[in-house]
């Protein structure tokens, strides 16, 4: 059985504008146990109220993707890059040697609610840069389908780390299965509904860490959407 990171353990921060759940270490959280998994070192989910959001702030030397779930984030970055990432989107930035970005809830009415997501890439100093594209959410369903790669999937955002990303969104009754090749690790986090692995429910919030242990089975009890990370 996989190492078990429940929804109700990750650390939390909580503001006037920001609601926000940290799978891994992140902040004012700090647990030595969860400071990241191979390549993956943020998962946080994020809930931001209309109007409010990070304003311009600094990154380097990280992968950053981020999926909205509801609502829509507008994001404007030193590159002079200014877009709005919906549902059914996904954004990847890569901060390299530094980049200056800001993400703001673009209504003035309806909560934002996001998942962003820092992967370490395989090596420094990359040159920043910016992807957004749509999720192709009719080869999602029922099926494990990649949304982001280093290995240069074909319909996939670029991450500059043997990493690859994969979304699911699955119908009541539906199984899917994946096969890690040896060697590899891999994190799955349950975005809605809910699911069993080996007999075990999880829900939404709920995170599962693989380790060099071969292979995945989902089934969904409900509709429910998931996330998994094939890791070096």
């Amino acid at each position: 059985m996989p190492l078990i990171h429940d929804r109700n353990s990750r650390g939390h921060t909580k503001t006037g504008w920001l609601d926000s759940f940290h799978t891994f270490s992140m902040g004012g959280f700090y647990d030595p146990k969860r400071v990241q998994h191979r390549a993956l070192r943020v998962l946080n989910e994020d809930r931001v109220i209309p109007g409010a959001g990070f304003g311009k702030h600094d990154h380097q030397e990280m992968d950053i993707v981020t999926l909205v779930l509801s609502g829509a984030l507008r994001h404007e970055d030193s590159l002079g890059n200014g877009s709005v990432i919906h549902p059914g989107e996904i954004q990847s930035m890569t901060a390299g040697t530094g980049i200056t970005h800001s993400e703001m809830n673009a209504s003035e009415s309806e909560q934002v609610h996001f998942y962003q997501i820092w992967i370490i890439p395989d090596e420094t100093g990359l040159s920043p840069s910016y992807q957004q594209r749509p999720i192709d959410l009719i080869a999602t369903k029922n099926t494990l389908h990649p949304i982001a790669c280093g290995r240069g999937s074909d319909g996939t955002v670029k991450l500059h780390s043997d990493t690859t990303l994969l979304m699911a969104g699955l119908t009541d009754g539906a199984s899917v299965h994946y096969q890690f090749e040896p060697g590899r690790a891999g994190f799955l986090q349950v975005v809605s509904g809910l699911i069993s692995i080996d007999g075990n429910q999880f829900k939404a919030g709920d995170g599962l860490q693989f380790e060099s242990t071969g292979h995945c089975s989902v089934d969904a009890e409900e509709d429910a959407t998931v996330l998994l990370f094939d890791l070096k």
